[in-house]
């Protein structure tokens, strides 16, 4: 049992090694934009009775529904009629604000995976000010267009009011990134053209917002509110790295704005992509409307127009006639192949000082063991790789086994 478990792990690893390292060679902020999708909000419209016709259009319009846009808002909505349901839980939502007590509709929203385990982090009354905030405001349609555009990360840099902290962290930061980038460059030129990955570049940006801004206030509730204690630093700059598809990888306040958590956030989203699984990395995503997947897309298409060029195939010698020497072999019958083959070699054995005639014959050599080569056929490829794949699963049974007993 022991060397038969042994034999199919082994097997396993052999077929996914290869498609494992090709992951880990993608940088982590391109792997999140090409194949994790935006984690979706949780939200409850919760009204009384029959909606009017406007909330209804409101609501529409929040779903997106022919609305002809491309952009598609990370938002799952479910609404509920307080008057229909038993559901308690619905029903108690409201009682966390006095206001929206006895104010219909409401709609509460959660971050991805925290409905029904936590409360919700922000409620409010649904009206038309409200959808537009969610659908869109100046920083979130920005952010999205540099990640959009193939941007390694975009710093979120949220002030805190202070002139002087605001202006040291913003130098900071600015100095960081400059240096980076070209650290980067460099270190992509000094790559061999045949590793080089072109359709990748290494560029940042940095999108100040105000605690105090209108427009901004639905990203000023989903930031803050996307780690518990970050409104204990209301008089501290905050910088929120947002990279994939809008991903926000963990929050640097004050101090901790440095050079060397700078450098390393850089380190970790340029690096090779550690783990696929979206979950088992850190990170929130905001609630914005993009069009990720075509952008996914167009990256793909760029790096299929680099690498898909293939050259045009040439004879080793463009003056000799190979293809000719191919038909007339294919020509002969089977039965007497094994004749031309004694009759082309012992015409090359034969001594011959012209140099092109010897150059001739060694390309009919050549033919000649292409074409018992390629007698295999696909069977005896198959039986070839078959043979392989059985040596390698038996020498690996036979060099793990003993030390697995010995730990028995």
């Amino acid at each position: 049992m022991i060397r038969q478990r042994t034999a199919i792990m082994l097997m396993v690893l052999f077929v996914l090694v290869p498609s494992s390292a090709f992951a880990c060679s993608v940088p982590v902020f391109r792997y999140a934009m090409e194949r994790w999708p935006a984690d979706y909000y949780e939200a409850v419209l919760i009204h009384r009775g029959q909606m009017t016709e406007d909330d209804k259009q409101l609501l529409n319009e929040l779903r997106q529904e022919d609305s002809g846009t491309e952009a598609f808002l990370n938002l799952r909505l479910v609404e509920v009629d307080i008057t229909a349901t038993t559901d308690e839980k619905i029903k108690s939502l409201l009682l966390t604000s006095e206001e929206l007590r006895d104010t219909f509709p409401v709609l509460a929203l959660w971050y991805p995976g925290h409905k029904g385990r936590t409360p919700p982090f922000w409620q409010g009354q649904f009206t038309p000010s409200t959808v537009a905030a969610l659908l869109e405001s100046p920083t979130r349609q920005k952010l999205a267009e540099c990640l959009i555009e193939g941007q390694t990360t975009v710093w979120i840099f949220l002030e805190s009011g202070n002139a002087g902290k605001d202006k040291a962290a913003l130098q900071l930061l600015e100095q960081e990134l400059e240096t980076a980038t070209r650290e980067l460059k460099e270190q992509a030129e000094s790559i061999p053209e045949e590793f080089a990955v072109p359709e990748v570049t290494y560029a940042f940006s940095i999108l100040p917002v105000s605690r105090s801004d209108p427009k901004e206030r639905m990203l000023l509730t989903l930031l803050l509110n996307s780690e518990p204690d970050l409104k204990e630093y209301a008089e501290e700059p905050v910088i929120f790295p947002v990279f994939g598809r809008g991903r926000v990888l963990y929050v640097l306040i004050g101090e901790g704005i440095n050079s060397g958590n700078i450098r390393e956030t850089i380190a970790f989203l340029v690096g090779p992509c550690g783990c696929e699984i979206k979950m088992m990395n850190p990170g929130v995503d905001i609630l914005m409307a993009a069009n990720w997947d075509a952008a996914a897309m167009k990256f793909y298409e760029e790096f299929y127009e680099t690498y898909n060029e293939v050259p045009e195939l040439t004879g080793v010698m463009p003056e000799a006639p190979v293809d000719a020497n191919l038909q007339i072999q294919e020509s002969i019958p089977q039965t007497q192949a094994k004749g031309v083959e004694d009759a082309m070699v012992a015409k090359v054995l034969a001594p011959d000082n012209d140099l092109s005639t010897a150059d001739e014959k060694q390309t009919q050599m050549v033919e000649v063991k292409k074409r018992k080569l390629l007698g295999l056929g696909i069977m005896g490829t198959t039986g070839v790789m078959l043979a392989v794949i059985l040596l390698v699963v038996v020498l690996g049974t036979m060099a793990i086994s003993p030390r697995r007993k010995g730990h028995l």
